[in-house]
């Protein structure tokens, strides 16, 4: 076939595959009350859509979208009702405009960095890993997509993402796949916070921040780092100080002194890369910090329960008061927003469940559940292949980017977050003096780790530096 037939080839792509697409779209892949019904992509991926059932009318609608000149996904058509899936193929088939050039930039608009250009400063081992073995192909393919997705980086993104500042700006991709995932309108129009979300009028203000900044190189490709042996060290020592020096040096920042962010619900958003594997075990140290209280254990067999200890100061060398939602002077902190899941290996799953899967790879994911049966204290282990249907069936649409969003909510909020804004994440939130939680999740992942299996001598692009 002539190149350039095959730039008019149309063929079915996965539903997952478009909706990594979609992330473009200002709403995301959220085309309620309508599904997808078949996706399509031409040629190698210059353009993209998507047939769309409205089931109770029993009709068709179509959307259409282009790659920019820039690589930028742009939404160039949208029709509807068709009364048959065919005609709405027909019709976005020459919606695509298999064969044309790319779309140009808007007048005015900056044409946006390549993450594949290496600037003076070289990678890090982390970009190196993420760009340069065959492994990692999903997740290069599922953080480029979100880097074209995102409203207005700024213009250090690219040269951080590359260099030490991977985890972080990591971290900020991770954040917007979850929120337009869930269907918000995301915005960066100021140079902070970072994000705007809005849904139905409802707008909060975000904040991404690492535990990390006051440890150079912190984090990253280095020696598996585990959690300590003593419980309440874990709890409310080091980890639970981190948490709370790295939050109060944000709060110190007085973002809803801003014009823009005044009269608006505001929240930190915050993931731990202090070490490598610390974001496996250190979660349990943010809520003991924010709500001044040690999760206990007591009793024995079928009488064992837990219990909320209440604990005025963190037991590391700086004996910092712990309760910081307690404290009234923060009530203009609505939440903070957690995850453990801004990773590679989260970028790693989600591409490969979109079909970006080289030969021979598999992932194996092991970790820990959240038990929900009344009365259970102890998570559930588990092990799986995540290209298997026992895997996909732990939630009812296979993994998501938000299922391992956290949102702990301040109880003297001046601004409370509406849970329904960020409806697919766990919510913590205090009531009759205990802390408790509500997710849409039958099945919560606490912690996890990836195993990469490849046939031996294929995990590589045969060279040290990522492709430029």
């Amino acid at each position: 076939m002539s190149t350039e037939n095959e730039s008019l080839l149309i063929k079915p792509i996965s539903q997952r595959q478009f909706e990594l697409y979609a992330l473009s779209l200002e709403r995301g892949p959220n085309f309620e009350p309508l599904s997808i019904f078949a996706a399509y992509q031409v040629g190698r991926g210059s353009a993209c859509g998507c047939v769309l059932l409205h089931e109770e009318r029993g009709t068709f609608n179509t959307i259409a979208l282009r790659r920019r000149v820039d690589q930028r996904w742009v939404c160039v058509d949208r029709q509807d009702l068709f009364t048959t899936p065919e005609q709405a193929l027909d019709a976005l088939s020459i919606a695509m405009r298999g064969g044309d050039a790319p779309e140009p930039l808007p007048p005015g608009a900056r044409r946006r960095a390549s993450l594949m250009k290496v600037g003076p400063k070289g990678v890090s081992r982390e970009f190196g890993l993420l760009a340069g073995t065959i492994s990692h192909v999903p997740a290069l393919v599922a953080v480029g997509e979100c880097y074209l997705a995102l409203p207005k980086p700024d213009a250090n993104f690219v040269t951080d993402l590359q260099t030490d500042n991977f985890a972080s700006r990591l971290f900020e991709l991770y954040l917007f796949a979850c929120f337009r995932e869930q269907g918000l309108i995301v915005r960066q129009d100021h140079v902070s916070p970072d994000f705007e979300i809005e849904k139905d009028g409802a707008v909060c203000w975000i904040e991404a921040v690492t535990a990390n900044s006051d440890i150079p190189h912190a984090g990253g490709i280095k020696d598996w780092v585990h959690a300590p042996e003593d419980r309440n060290e874990r709890l409310t020592g080091a980890p639970a100080e981190r948490f709370a020096k790295t939050l109060r040096g944000k709060l110190q920042r007085d973002y809803q002194a801003l014009d823009h962010v005044h009269g608006h619900p505001f929240a930190i958003a915050i993931a731990d890369f202090h070490e490598s594997g610390s974001m496996v075990w250190s979660r349990e140290a943010l809520p003991t910090y924010l709500y001044g209280r040690r999760a206990d254990v007591v009793g024995e067999g079928a009488s064992r329960r837990a219990i909320g200890t209440p604990i005025t100061n963190l037991t590391g060398k700086h004996g910092i008061p712990a309760g910081l939602f307690n404290d009234p002077a923060f009530a203009h902190l609505s939440a903070v927003i957690f995850s453990n899941a801004g990773t590679m290996a989260k970028f790693n799953r989600m591409g490969f469940l979109a079909g970006i899967q080289p030969p021979g790879l598999k992932m194996i994911r092991s970790g820990i559940l959240f038990d929900r049966t009344p009365g259970a204290l102890d998570a559930i282990p588990f092990e799986l292949d995540v290209g298997s249907a026992e895997y996909a069936a732990l939630w009812p649409w296979g993994e998501a980017w938000c299922q391992e969003l956290e949102v702990y909510h301040n109880p003297l909020a001046t601004h409370p977050i509406p849970f329904d804004l960020i409806r697919g994440a766990t919510h913590w939130f205090e009531r009759d003096g205990d802390v408790e939680c509500n997710t849409i999740w039958a099945n919560s992942i606490l912690s996890s780790v990836m195993q990469l299996r490849m046939p031996k001598g294929m995990d590589n692009f045969g060279r040290d530096d990522p492709p430029a």
